[in-house]
């Protein structure tokens, strides 16, 4: 497994950060099914109108008020799906400068008490003009990111982007990210950290709910291509 280390991101990191695949594949989707019962018209007997006055004061009437229900149900597709980013370069850049944090995992080279073995090491190449090329470790690699915005007023922070490399995911680099940036909005005292994720990440959604997140709204008009957007949160320690 590779080592890294969790770290505040710097300017430099940012081109390395795009390189990030965020896309995903996915053999579910949630579904959402909306449902509005409007209630019938009570008539005359229901509203007391054809009872003396003196039997409708002082008594309650029964109003059938209208029923919202909305449900959330997983759904297995046919075939896997393959889902791009939901935000381009330009748009991620765009979130990265409004945020009030961005954490970066970065790759760390072997512990000094680790020894490495000497088949492990290169053999010094030759260059154009017989000179040996000396063999230099290779610099680190952004493995994952993750970017917090705060809501001041109401003390909540929201987890605005956020991704891992394809080749490092279930390796517990999200969940690094995740941790340190929980523990930043902890000590910044927020009330609560929140996450908003497409309907059809499935994957993202199953990750947030393994980690204590609870599902704690929706919004069918929050993107411009009609996705539905689900939001969760978690509680946190100093306002719990």
């Amino acid at each position: 497994m590779q080592n890294f280390r969790i770290r505040p991101a710097e300017l430099a990191d940012l081109p390395r950060c795009l390189d990030i695949d965020a896309g995903y594949v996915t053999r579910h989707v949630w579904q959402m099914q909306e449902s509005f019962e409007e209630p019938a018209e009570p008539d005359d007997e229901e509203l007391g109108l054809t009872r003396p006055r003196n039997q409708i004061l002082g008594k309650s009437l029964t109003v059938n008020l209208p029923i919202f229900q909305m449900s959330l149900s997983p759904s297995r597709l046919p075939r896997p799906l393959a889902v791009s980013a939901p935000l381009n370069d330009q748009q991620l850049l765009g979130e990265w400068k409004k945020t009030d944090l961005l954490l970066v995992a970065e790759t760390v080279d072997l512990e000094p008490h680790q020894a490495i073995l000497m088949d492990e090491i290169p053999e010094p190449s030759i260059d154009e003009e017989g000179q040996p090329v000396l063999y230099r470790p290779a610099p680190p690699d952004i493995l994952g990111y993750i970017g917090i915005s705060v809501d001041r007023t109401r003390h909540l922070a929201w987890i605005t982007t956020h991704a891992v490399q394809l080749d490092f995911r279930r390796q517990g680099v999200g969940s690094a990210l995740l941790a340190e940036a929980r523990d930043w909005a902890d000590r910044h005292r927020m009330r609560s950290l929140l996450v908003e994720l497409e309907i059809k990440n499935y994957p993202a959604i199953n990750y947030f709910q393994k980690n204590d997140f609870f599902f704690c709204g929706y919004n069918n008009a929050f993107y411009a291509t009609r996705e539905i957007a689900l939001f969760f949160g978690k509680r946190l320690e100093k306002f719990s």
